[in-house]
């Protein structure tokens, strides 16, 4: 009997292994890929829709470049100038505020005065608390010459000590001038002036009684016309022996001759030699017995007796 034949078992074929994990994996892979497509292609289509925003510019800070700073520093005649500059402005601010420096009553000084008072003339200076530096001695002398009783004032100003030297010319007058409202004094440009302190001995007084010489334009008896101040002052100058002098607006300035009675109008003006002439003239013709009268009137080119 033929052997039963004892077959092999055969061998099972396997089958190759899929690569499973692999495949899932780039599947995955291309999935998150088109999510994130997708994604972008929303975001840009959201982002078309916004308004543009400003782009944000990075600021440029300035660049400062200290070299030549530093070297100017490490200069010693910086460093001497600065020092110099600092000691002038510490001088300047202690000239500026240190009392010493500033002009007050004790500090002025008024010479050559009699009749006028230094009180009042430091308010008309108007120096008080001025800096010594800065006091301007030409508008000093102008205010003080605003007082009519200052015929001239020189100031004279030092800074070391910070005082102020004033020498003042008190006006003295030329003639006197009597009206109805008293007697004035003449300054020699005509102005009339109340009498301060003594009158001087001497002068001639011109006698107006509703002050007819008043300069035109002017307050009754303010100031008398020039015009006829000068012609009496050429007057007495020529014939000193004239002791009154008279005025009125017919006849202007009148007097009468000394040892002779004869009373003479001189008028206005000061034309001293024909005048005097006139008056010569007529004083001859008088004494010869070729002219009677008692008034001489020398006003005109010819004199003329009354």
């Amino acid at each position: 009997m033929a052997k039963a034949s004892n077959p092999k078992p055969k061998k099972s074929v396997r089958a190759p292994a899929q690569p499973v994990r692999l495949h899932d994996a780039a599947a995955r892979s291309r999935a998150n890929q088109r999510r994130r497509q997708k994604f972008s292609r929303h975001m840009r289509r959201f982002e078309s829709l916004l308004p543009d925003a400003p782009v944000a510019r990075r600021i440029a800070w300035p660049e400062f470049d200290l070299s030549p700073a530093l070297r100017f520093a490490r200069n010693r005649l910086l460093w001497v100038s600065v020092l110099v500059i600092v000691a002038l402005a510490a001088l300047v601010a202690w000239v500026h505020t240190d009392d010493r420096w500033f002009i007050y009553h004790e500090d002025v000084h008024f010479n050559g005065l009699s009749y006028l008072d230094a009180d009042e003339l430091w308010q008309a200076s108007q120096l008080d608390g001025w800096q010594v530096f800065w006091i301007d001695a030409d508008e000093v002398r102008r205010l003080l010459l605003e007082n009519p009783y200052v015929a001239d004032a020189q100031v004279r100003i030092s800074q070391v000590g910070a005082k102020v030297t004033v020498d003042i010319t008190e006006v003295r007058p030329v003639m006197l001038w009597t009206t109805d409202s008293g007697t004035r004094w003449l300054r020699d440009d005509g102005l009339a002036l109340e009498p301060r302190g003594e009158t001087p001995p001497g002068l001639y007084a011109i006698i107006d009684a509703p002050a007819a010489a008043t300069l035109p334009g002017a307050a009754s008896g303010s100031a008398m016309a020039p015009e006829v101040l000068q012609s009496a002052q050429a007057l007495v100058n020529r014939l000193p022996g004239i002791t009154t002098l008279r005025y009125n607006a017919i006849v202007g300035l009148n007097f009468q001759l000394p040892d002779a009675g004869y009373w003479v109008y001189w008028g206005d003006d000061a034309e001293v030699e024909k005048k005097l002439n006139n008056l010569a003239a007529a004083e001859t013709l008088l004494r010869t017995g070729q002219a009677e009268g008692a008034v001489i009137d020398v006003r005109f080119d010819r004199p003329y007796i009354k």
